[in-house]
């Protein structure tokens, strides 16, 4: 059940609202052109609204996902660790990381962060360099310049299309997202009409 809860969020975080991103850099691009730019706008409209969502449904599912590792899966023993560590004095760094992404994830509400591809770039970027990787990437940069560790990262095989690929394939995700958010939200509510009349 976890693991169900670690893959959802991580789809959230790092294939839509990185991707997010991505799509906001194309939207750019092609806003240059002038290419039918008033479905571009409407579409970005669109993509806004999906992000600022995606950022609130990241948050329930977090919290949803703590609440039943705490409930099903935790021992007593855990479960009186865990409640130290929500109330004790190092809780900021259990609550810290989620409300901070939802708080970023709303930002877009401003006109003049969704008006410009530099503040919106800004705010992806908190969720491809987590702190934990930041910690991880600090702390072994210690060992990555001496001469016994120069083979360590070959097997890695790093190519450029595969990089290219992967930003096409979010961007992707994410518009197919937006679509699927656009064309729902008018049917949930003809259904809500029909149920109230």
């Amino acid at each position: 059940m976890v693991n169900f809860f670690n893959f959802i969020l991580d789809f959230i975080r790092v294939d839509l609202l990185i991707g997010f991103g991505w799509y906001s850099v194309l939207f750019y691009i092609l806003r240059l052109f002038k290419y039918k730019k008033d479905i571009l706008t409407e579409f970005d409209k669109n993509a806004c609204k999906t992000f600022i969502f995606l950022g609130i449904l990241f948050a329930v599912v977090w919290f949803l996902a703590v609440s039943v590792d705490y409930a099903l899966i935790m021992t007593e023993d855990e479960k009186t660790q865990f409640l130290g560590r929500l109330t004790g004095e190092y809780s900021f760094g259990i609550w810290l990381q989620p409300l901070f992404w939802l708080i970023i994830t709303q930002l877009i509400r401003f006109n003049i962060i969704k008006k410009f591809l530099f503040f919106r770039i800004l705010i992806v970027i908190p969720f491809v360099l987590t702190f934990e990787r930041f910690v991880i990437i600090v702390t072994s940069l210690h060992r990555d310049y001496l001469p016994s560790s120069w083979i360590m990262y070959q097997d890695l095989e790093f190519t450029w299309w595969k990089f290219l690929l992967s930003i096409l394939v979010k961007a992707i995700e994410f518009s197919l997202i937006v679509l699927a958010y656009k064309y729902a939200t008018p049917l949930i509510l003809k259904c809500k009409t029909i149920k109230e009349n």
